[in-house]
């Protein structure tokens, strides 16, 4: 498996050589995500993160998805939710609570802009740690997760569940120990990360959906095709 990665800045120490070791990976994988910390839509830091942890999971995804017809279309079209993908102000003219209004909803709420990647994708796995990292905000839109400190780490607990990513569970022991933006101690909020893991775990896996196919349903049925279920029950 080839473990490096599609963009770094040396000066950061952010750089993943080819056949990096696990402890390289580590150690380049704590690197970004100290900067994630303080700047979370880095777009180096990023990506190396998910390619230091999770090269081999999503290599594993990309096997699976080759397996069917709908994971190879996704592998072969690549389609995009970044900025320049995305019509927002038409996805904010649909009925309100399709999904494609409740993801532009989102992002006016929040005050934010769509994910940009400007790295190259080399590969399909390049391409799967790209199209994951777009779809994060979507995701908090699905699983109905919130964009404060705890509903970011309930996502990641979800991710942890449904994909099986190193990354999330960094990040989950990472807010454990240094208790960033103001979260709790972890045990006060632990109940909360293992539904979010278990129900990640019943759930189709996220990395799958073409989500652009169903702009124009209502979210209540998309979480019900992708089996999430509601939060009340989780």
């Amino acid at each position: 498996m080839n473990f490096s990665s599609p963009t770094s800045r040396i000066e950061d120490g952010l750089f993943l050589p080819e056949g990096a070791s696990l402890f390289t990976r580590l150690r380049v994988a704590v690197r970004a995500l100290k900067v994630l910390e303080k700047r979370p839509d880095d777009s180096v830091a990023a990506p190396l993160l998910n390619a230091s942890l999770d090269g081999d999971v999503f290599q594993r995804l990309c096997s699976e998805l080759a397996k069917s017809e709908d994971g190879r279309e996704l592998l072969a079209s690549r389609p995009s939710l970044q900025r320049g993908n995305i019509d927002l102000a038409a996805l904010g003219r649909l009925p309100e609570g399709t999904l494609g209004n409740a993801f532009a909803r989102y992002f006016s709420d929040n005050g934010i802009q769509p994910f940009e990647s400007p790295y190259e994708v080399r590969n399909d796995v390049d391409y799967l740690i790209k199209w994951y990292r777009e779809t994060h905000d979507l995701h908090h839109v699905v699983t109905g997760y919130k964009t404060d400190a705890l509903g970011e780490m309930e996502l990641q607990a979800f991710v942890a569940g449904n994909l099986g990513l190193r990354t999330s569970v960094l990040i989950l022991l990472f807010a454990a120990v240094l208790k960033p933006h103001g979260l709790p101690p972890f045990w006060k909020y632990l109940r909360k990360v293992r539904a979010a893991y278990r129900r990640g775990q019943r759930s189709e896996k996220l990395v799958r959906v073409r989500y652009e196919r169903f702009w124009e349903a209502p979210v209540e049925a998309v979480r019900q095709q992708l089996g999430i279920l509601p939060l009340t029950q989780a």
